[in-house]
């Protein structure tokens, strides 16, 4: 058991950068060979249409020689004249043809719908194989089936399109994050989204790629599948492929653009003017619209460019996209550039391959705090923006702590925000043999972040009321190093296959920051970039004038293996194993074994059924989970309080801000995944069914201590335990597949069930969830309890009103007395009981029409709007939101109780995209597309929220879903126009 210092020095040992620099010049020094024997080249078409089929697949038989139709169907190949070729493509009938004499063979596939459930291809991690293969719960989405219209975010591309994989943003705040949950919560202490691949990048920054570079993702849902990749498959794993050139001579240029407009869906529903007047509220004498005040309709502009071509020894691909978004809140939004390269070249008689990608990417985006459309539902809508509505007054603020002038704050809030990501990554394959192949892997990640605030002088909001201006800069560096070596075998004996992988991966993670902030500044003229000029205090109060800064570090090593056998392609197993070491563990347990083993039985093959395809699919495996934090094993120090010393001088405390843990270790996840494969009506109706079942242990915990004897008062320990369960149903069918008419339909069905197990060992039950200040301060609606479901609903039970308008609340325990904790019961739950998906395409002649309608099912929301704001007799204070369950008669104020949690089930059209090719008759335009898209033009609810969306955490933390909070973005709808055209 390596210690804590050893592991680091064994992978400082590894050679990094400089070193792999070296090797790789050498390597490009090398003289290039072309490759003996005579080219022959062609078109593959589609015999029923006669238009090229691109990404056909064209292999020498029994060799490892091959290439890929290019976008107009082309491909080009050295070979020998005794030489078979096999062509072949997903959905029509494979051809082999001996070359012989010929220099120049033209193929027409015929369709073969036996063969529309299985992709040719599909990621597994440290490789591909061929979807018959595949043993383990794995989806593949490509480009034809992605998501269209204004996606902004690559994880907009998979909604709807994977069963188990849940991807959910409440309200569409540009700058805003997806939710990204693959099969329920699998932690609640660590990381609880997918570890994301980009290129073999682990740990790549969706941030550093654009929706258009995006060529397929592959999702690894069970543990089976994500094994490969140890300590951080816990959650899942997504495999992102960009795009690349293929085949010979295809000098490509595209195009594409759109403009999209996006507005607010719906607001919250409040009180007219006329309205407020009567339940109470003193007449100011003005109408005011203050939700149209700080909203605007967001205008999108969207270009992307790329240049392609294939060579005889290589390939290159470069790109650059450019997005301009605006939110529907005024001064939300983004700039973003992005550009990516990517070259192939191959060498010395095509046994190396040279892959180099590098990315950079640079977002500027501006934020506007959540209060200002929050307190625009409740400002007052008789007073006047300015007092006496003239700006020359300045502006108007009611006298409540309620609420302030919304549209003051976003004229007096400056937030922007510069994010720039750089990736590098060089990869040397050589062939040692027909059967061996090795591989050195290395990629820099570095991700800069700054973040410049200012709040104005008069600003009444947030701690910076009666500052005199509060300026604060932050910066952020991430840097992510990597380097692999792997190693991969394949050899037939007879009828059986065998794949085998091996590997080394070293990866550093680097970590620093810096922060300050001032106030009182003699002008707001200079915003952020003078902090130097604020007074700050002179009295040492810490809220006044600060400063931090830091550095952290962390490193893994793994070495790793997977063995793949396939018998006569009717038996199918796999097995994996991953030794991990991290420093972020304690120094007894800093090593983790992480392994899986999955088998498949193709039953069509072996038995007359009626089912064109039918496989059946077993697996289990072992992952594991990381602390976000990277010192919770150490004892560690932290800034303390100010101490004034001899009338003098004030000194700086230290404090302790951890335990020593020589026993922190990583979470393990054991998942068993049952699945079956099928295809009926020769394939032209396909899918698949998944039951899985998972139990994750040593979860990643705080909990309190006792001090002393302990030096803090928490400590980081692996305590928790979760158990779920879920079924995923994946159903396709080409229902029409003709010359001119074509309609694809998809369905996507998904349950996942969690419960949890273990919390801390100090508590059998707990609450989550602190609704907030003032009147439900401290009311926490949602209840952990070993051995019940996550995302529990409590509230007292309401039945209606007395005569006096007072609320009638059930009684539980009949002690005259109404409190949340004896009268509480279970109302509902935040997570949904399942998701649906319906994905459709269809095609008429040159028209092309797809739609993705989403919902999700059983899942309640806490309306905290309603909650705090719903009551008539708050006129004097705020407007009154005005649902439909809005009681005229009511006498109190805000109350917890069951009439604010709502069902929130919802069943909406995610996008629809129109599209017409136009055939210019040129030689210079090869496609010329224009389009018409729509994301979510309607959604079927009966919640009275903005969004009925999935509300998976509450301010980060995941064991208190279900709360839609006061502060929280609008939901909207987009319109956009685009054009695509090749040349």
């Amino acid at each position: 058991m390596l210690k804590n210092k050893q592991l680091s020095c064994v992978m400082l040992r590894v050679p990094k950068s400089l070193w792999l620099l070296a090797i790789f010049t050498f390597l490009l020094g090398v003289q290039v060979h072309a490759q003996d024997g005579k080219t022959v080249s062609g078109t593959v078409t589609d015999a029923a249409t006669g238009s090229p089929i691109p990404g056909a697949n064209v292999i020498v038989k029994g060799k490892s020689v091959g290439t890929v139709t290019d976008f107009d169907g082309l491909y080009q190949l050295n070979v020998d004249s005794q030489d078979v070729l096999v062509f072949s493509y997903v959905g029509f009938k494979s051809q082999e043809i001996t070359v012989g004499g010929q220099t120049t063979i033209d193929v027409s596939l015929t369709e073969d719908f036996t063969q529309l459930d299985e992709v040719t291809i599909t990621g597994i991690g440290y490789g591909t194989v061929e979807r018959r293969e595949i043993t383990s719960a794995v989806a593949s989405v490509d480009t034809k089936d992605f998501n269209k219209g204004n996606i902004n975010n690559p994880a907009e591309l998979l909604q709807g399109k994977v069963a188990g994989l849940s991807i959910a943003r409440p309200g569409n705040d540009p700058n805003g994050g997806f939710n990204i949950r693959l099969r329920g919560l699998s932690t609640f202490g660590a990381n609880s989204q997918p570890l994301v691949v980009i290129d073999g990048v682990l740990g790549g920054s969706l941030q550093s790629i654009d929706p258009n570079d995006i060529e397929s993702i592959e999702v690894l849902k069970d543990g089976s599948a994500a094994a490969i990749y140890g300590t951080r498959g816990a959650s899942g794993v997504i495999l992102v492929t960009t795009k690349k050139t293929r085949g010979v001579d295809n000098s490509r240029v595209e195009y594409n653009t759109y403009i999209s407009m996006e507005s607010v869906a719906k607001f919250v529903e409040n009180s007219t003017p006329a309205q407020y007047i009567e339940a109470g509220g003193i007449d100011n004498g003005y109408e005011t619209d203050w939700l149209d005040l700080v909203t605007r309709t967001g205008v999108t502009n969207v270009h992307n460019l790329a240049v392609s071509n294939g060579m005889k020894n290589g390939n290159y691909r470069a790109s650059v996209n450019y997005r301009d978004v605006e939110g529907v809140s005024l001064g939300s939004g983004f700039d973003q550039f992005n550009l990516r390269f990517n070259l192939t070249q191959r060498a010395l008689n095509d046994k190396l391959t040279l892959t180099f990608n590098g990315t950079l990417t640079k977002r500027k985006a501006t934020f506007m705090p959540y209060e200002a459309q929050r307190f625009a539902i409740i400002a007052d809508p008789t007073a006047p923006v300015y007092i006496d509505n003239d700006p020359a007054n300045g502006y108007w603020e009611p006298n409540t702590p309620e609420y302030h002038n919304p549209y003051a704050i976003t004229q007096e809030t400056t937030d922007d925000g510069i994010f720039s990501t750089l990736l590098g990554t060089v990869k040397a394959d050589y062939k040692l043999t027909d059967n061996l192949n090795v591989a050195a892997f290395y990629s820099l990640q570095h991700e800069s972040d700054q973040r410049s605030q200012y709040y104005g002088s008069k600003m009444r909001f947030s701690s910076a009321a009666g500052q005199g201006g509060r300026a604060r800069k932050e910066a952020e560096d991430r840097e992510n190093e990597l380097f692999e070596l792997t190693a991969n075998y394949e050899k037939y004996f007879g009828d059986l296959k065998f794949t085998l992988l091996g590997g080394y991966s070293w990866q550093e993670f680097t970590f620093t920051n810096f922060n300050a902030f001032n106030t009182n500044f003699i002008t707001d003229d200079l915003l952020y970039n003078a902090l130097e000029l604020g007074l700050g205090s002179a009295t040492g109060n810490d809220a006044l004038v600060g400063l931090n800064s830091q550095k952290e570090e962390s490193r893994l090593i793994s070495y790793f293996g997977r063995a793949m056998f396939n018998w006569d392609d009717k038996y199918f197993v796999s097995a994996s194993y991953r030794r991990e070491g991290s420093s972020k563990f304690g120094t007894n347990e800093q090593w983790g074994n992480f392994y899986a083993v999955s088998g498949g039985l193709d039953i069509a093959q072996l038995f007359d059924t009626p089912f064109s395809s039918l496989k059946l699919r077993a697996g289990y495996g072992v992952t594991g989970n990381l602390p976000t934090q990277n010192y919770e094993y150490r004892t560690r120090l932290t800034r303390g309080s100010r101490v004034f010393f001899n009338n003098s001088r004030y000194l700086q405390g230290v404090n302790f801000a951890s335990n020593p843990n020589p026993d922190l270790k990583w979470e393990e996840k054991a998942e068993t995944n049952i699945g079956l494969d099928f295809g009926v009506l020769n394939s032209r109706l396909y899918g698949s069914i998944d039951w899985y079942t998972r139990n994750t242990s040593d979860v990643l915990q705080f909990i309190n201590v006792a001090v002393p004897p302990n030096f803090f008062d928490r400590t980081l320990r692996n305590i928790g335990e979760l158990k779920s369960n879920g079924l995923e149903i994946a159903l396709n069918a080409a229902l029409v597949q003709t010359r001119d008419v074509n309609y694809t339909t998809g369905v996507t069905f998904s349950t996942f069930n969690t419960e949890l197990v273990t919390l801390n060992g100090e508590t059998e039950k707990t609450f989550r969830g602190n609704l907030g200040p003032p009147g439900l301060n401290g009311v926490t609606p949602i209840k952990l309890e070993e051995g019940e479901p996550i995302g529990e609903i409590i509230a007292p039970i309401f039945e209606g009103l007395a005569e006096d308008g007072t609320r009638i609340i059930t009684d539980q325990n009949g002690d005259g007395v109404i409190t949340l904790e004896d009268d509480a019961v279970v109302v509902g739950n935040g997570l949904p009981d399942f998701e649906l998906a319906w994905s459709n395409t269809f095609r008429y002649k040159n028209f092309d029409l797809s739609a993705t309608l989403r919902g999700a099912f059983g899942h309640s929301l806490v309306n905290i709007n309603r909650a705090y704001y719903e009551s008539p007799r708050a006129s004097n204070n705020y407007n009154v939101v005005r649902t439909k369950y809005y009681l005229p008669e009511l006498s109190e104020g805000e109350n917890w109780n069951s009439y604010y949690v709502e069902k929130a089930d919802f069943f909406k059209l995610d996008n629809i995209t129109l599209g017409y090719n136009i055939d210019l008759k040129t030689d210079l335009i090869k496609d010329f597309r224009v389009y018409a898209s729509g994301q979510n033009l309607f959604v079927i609810t009966g919640y009275t929220g903005v969004d009925p969306e999935v509300h998976y955490d509450f301010f980060g933390d995941p064991l208190a879903p279900g709360i839609d909070d006061r502060s929280s973005y609008f939901r909207t709808r987009t319109v956009s126009l685009g054009l695509n055209v090749t040349f």
